[in-house]
């Protein structure tokens, strides 16, 4: 299943060999305005806004401590971190600055988890392979979530031109591992 808790939730910038980031440049909720409109109210990217992670996986830090998550994904507008506090799942968005939407429960936290360490992935490679692979490729989204053994898996969508969903699953440097219809 891609994402456990997907039904529940409404539609890192991480180097390679490292996460987090440097402190100095974590995002501080005190900084960041509340965004009301669920950050769909800021211009959509040409594609997922993968260089948001990082600050959003520091956010989420900075407001649970050492969560684990179960879900990081981007879109063209915002990141979603969706970690567990105490057996509950919640959910935060972050959308750079224009601000971030505060933390909802989802309920009880069920599924793979994964802490910030395991997010390795090359923002500057990740979508080489989807772009060497498919003709003009449209990406929607990109998702990190966990591969069951404490890990991070990395997918992404490609939307076809002509109706259907690709489920691209990605290695950490971008090379398809696989790809199934949706």
């Amino acid at each position: 299943m891609r994402r456990s808790l997907a039904v529940a939730i409404p539609l890192a910038f991480a180097l390679v060999g490292c996460s987090g980031g440097d402190d100095a440049d974590a995002p501080d909720l005190a900084d960041l305005p509340e965004n009301d409109a669920l950050c769909l109210d800021g211009d959509r990217a040409d594609r997922p806004v993968i260089d948001w992670i990082e600050p959003a996986i520091d956010l989420a830090v900075d407001e649970y401590g050492d969560p684990e998550f179960f879900e990081i994904s981007a879109d063209r507008q915002r990141v979603s971190v969706i970690v567990s506090v105490d057996g509950v799942a919640e959910q935060l968005f972050y959308c750079a600055a224009a601000g971030y939407v505060p933390a909802t429960s989802l309920g009880e936290a069920q599924g793979s988890t994964f802490a910030p360490g395991a997010v390795d992935f090359d923002v500057d490679t990740i979508f080489d392979g989807i772009d060497e692979e498919l003709d003009d490729p449209e990406i929607g989204d990109f998702a990190i979530v966990g591969d069951g053994a404490g890990g991070a898996a990395y997918d992404a969508s490609v939307q076809s031109d002509v109706g259907g969903v690709l489920l691209v699953r990605l290695a950490g440097d971008g090379t398809v591992l696989g790809a199934q219809a949706q």
